[in-house]
């Protein structure tokens, strides 16, 4: 909570929660009845209620992740946590445990029922569980396969490849070693991290460290195998690689390592470029330069961080003179529309809402000790809220895409977080 607050800081705070514990009543009052039902993101819409909980301390959010917890650990259809047949990638087979069971494990870590079922599916990934196939390769430092089951593992083409996300398996391994302090977990993240840098150090580019024993050179007898050229198979992927480089610094900040350094400075500098050609976006690169910084300790882009920090105080300040939007929209092709918002001038006309994000406002207010531009961050996302709760649907069937309520429900507690730090 920022001392000394204004009433204008509480009002709008006020404000926020209020829209907040709307979202979440109505979601409770549509989803309590309904059991869960196998779904790989099913409980990710819940994912920011724990912190919404902590924060006002309103049990009842908290409560009814408990419930959906029980039950997802419970589906009969389950073994150990995971579809025992290779019906999904890594990444989308740990989801609920990548997002529900690790918002609810740090929010309550005394909570043993979490932090076991967490174990429950980590301790597949190094091989660690009786009678179930082995998914990863400790020699090479990688997953045998995307695809993978307590009971299968598709260790042949077109499955048998690697790709960036899979860091997001290894990053909950951390996770559960930094609550549990588990040392194995611990070992296996550094397997994992390292076996990225040192690929990605070992190419001309950040490379097609995709498959067992493919030979990318044999173009081919790739696209035999797998449906695709090399080159295309690594433009479908690329935008993922900031997970790889996120969980190599975290993993640097746990035990050193300059190979991880290194490898996540190469992605800092071809990683932009390579995402912007094949997806037609840049990305932020100056945060993926925060987050490099923070967890490492080397400040060798603190001027160029200071400057755009600088460059999204103006653009915030700039912002923060349009009306609140009116209108939530969404844009762009199906399956994944773009969430946007509008607002309407005295002559009717409407102008789409530009600028930073409620949670970017949010966080040039802090730096700035700029309470009014904190006003209006809150503001903003209590009103986008509003709009996307009174129009979108719930994310509980596939919450990934502009769609669905929680995306707007998320930005507004990680706003209400940092005003109440």
């Amino acid at each position: 909570m920022v001392e000394n607050a204004s009433a204008a800081w509480t009002e709008a705070r006020n404000t926020l929660i209020e829209e907040i514990d709307r979202w979440i009543d109505g979601a409770i009052r549509r989803q309590k009845d309904l059991p869960f039902a196998g779904g790989h993101d099913e409980c990710n819409y819940t994912a920011t209620w724990p912190t919404f909980s902590r924060i006002t301390g309103d049990p009842e959010p908290m409560e009814f992740c408990r419930r959906l917890r029980d039950e997802l650990l419970a589906w009969p259809e389950f073994y150990h946590g995971f579809y025992p047949d290779a019906k999904w990638d890594i990444e989308h087979s740990v989801e609920n445990w990548t997002v529900f069971m690790r918002s609810l494990a740090e929010a309550d870590p005394g909570d043993d029922a979490t932090l076991d079922g967490i174990e429950d599916v980590v301790h597949h990934l190094g091989n660690w569980a009786d009678g179930c196939p082995d998914w990863f390769d400790w020699e090479r430092r990688r997953f045998v396969s995307e695809y993978v089951g307590t009971r299968q593992v598709r260790d042949e083409p077109p499955w048998d490849f690697s790709t960036y996300w899979d860091a997001r398996a290894s990053e909950l391994a951390l996770a559960y070693y930094d609550l549990r302090g588990e040392e194995r977990y611990l070992q296996f993240a550094v397997a994992f991290a390292t076996g990225w840098a040192d690929h990605i150090l070992a190419q001309d580019g950040l490379g097609y460290w995709l498959m067992l024993d493919a030979d990318p050179d044999d173009r081919e007898g790739f696209r035999a195998a797998y449906g695709e050229y090399p080159e295309d198979f690594h433009a479908r992927n690329i935008g993922w690689i900031p997970e790889v480089m996120r969980h190599m610094l975290h993993v640097y900040s746990r035990v050193g390592g300059e190979e991880l350094k290194d490898a996540a400075l190469k992605i800092i500098e071809l990683g932009p470029d390579a995402i912007e050609s094949r997806r037609g976006a840049r990305p932020d690169v100056w945060q993926w330069k925060r987050e490099y910084d923070e967890r490492t300790g080397d400040l060798r882009f603190a001027d160029e961080i200071d400057e755009a920090e600088d460059a999204l105080l103006a653009a915030a300040r700039e912002a923060a003179e349009q009306p609140l939007p009116e209108i939530v929209m969404l844009e762009g092709p199906a399956p994944y529309p773009q969430r946007l918002y509008a607002w309407r001038d005295g002559a009717g006309d409407l102008h789409d809402l530009e600028g930073p994000s409620p949670e970017q406002v949010m966080a040039a207010s802090l730096r700035a000790g700029d309470d009014g531009l904190g006003v209006h961050a809150m503001n903003l996302a209590a009103r986008e809220l509003h709009l996307a709760a009174t129009t979108l649907r719930d994310g509980r069937e596939h919450g990934c895409n502009g769609r669905f309520i929680h995306g707007a429900g998320a930005m507004a507690v990680r706003v209400l977080a940092a005003a109440s730090e």
